[in-house]
């Protein structure tokens, strides 16, 4: 998930002016926590975050995959939910601020700018997470993978030789753990859609070939 170009450096610059930031430097697939630190709101100033939790058996999920200007940990105004043992890595390389929740708190209270700031960000967090769990209770696999691939270009997509490139890189395992199913049969329709001449990857690289073919999925069983 993307916040707005716009929002995500204002609301960034506004962040770091408050007194507990405390900014990290973080290289590719590198833990930021295991456990929600309790009184701690993690904000992205660059690079790409996800967010996973372990199952019974010790299979990692992906919650969400976060951009620029998006905020983890412990969100402001937020209960605390059940997930406490949510995982954050880095994709890629990142830098993330630390930030007393109690102090952006504080300072959306007597700011009505950063107040709006604020509200603006987690509710573009709070609509990308209920678009992301209708598309994984509803969609047959197909449809979800392609999904998934349409959400990571609009995400992080940039024009190369070929078509478009989603510049984050992946491995099969974690773009499973994404799409929520079974490595096996994600990598069945990666491959199908590699035959057809839909996408093109290579380790941890995908390259979308045809988009409108891609949308052509989008709309199956519409």
């Amino acid at each position: 998930m993307q916040i707005e170009s716009g929002l995500a450096s204002t609301f960034i610059a506004a962040c770091q002016r408050l007194p507990t930031v405390a900014t990290r430097d973080l290289k590719s697939r590198s833990p930021i926590y295991f456990r929600k630190p309790e009184g701690t709101t993690f904000l992205i100033k660059r690079g790409y975050v996800r967010l996973a939790y372990a199952d019974p058996s010790g299979r990692l999920w992906t919650r969400m995959l976060l951009g620029k200007g998006s905020l983890f940990g412990e969100l402001p105004f937020s209960p605390r939910l059940f997930v406490t043992a949510e995982q954050a890595v880095t994709s890629g390389m990142a830098c993330v601020a630390e930030i007393r929740r109690a102090e952006m708190e504080a300072q959306a209270e007597k700011a009505p700018s950063f107040q709006s700031q604020l509200a603006q960000v987690l509710s573009f967090q709070v609509a990308a997470l209920d678009r992301r769990l209708q598309w994984q209770l509803i969609s047959p696999i197909r449809r979800r993978v392609a999904t998934a691939l349409y959400d990571l270009l609009c995400f992080a997509g940039v024009r190369c030789g070929h078509g478009h490139l989603i510049d984050i890189r992946l491995t099969h395992e974690e773009f499973s753990e994404l799409v929520v199913a079974a490595r096996p049969v994600v990598s069945d329709v990666l491959a199908d859609l590699k035959a057809s001449k839909i996408i093109d990857y290579t380790r941890g690289h995908i390259c979308l070939l045809s988009l409108d073919r891609l949308e052509a999925i989008l709309e199956e069983g519409h």
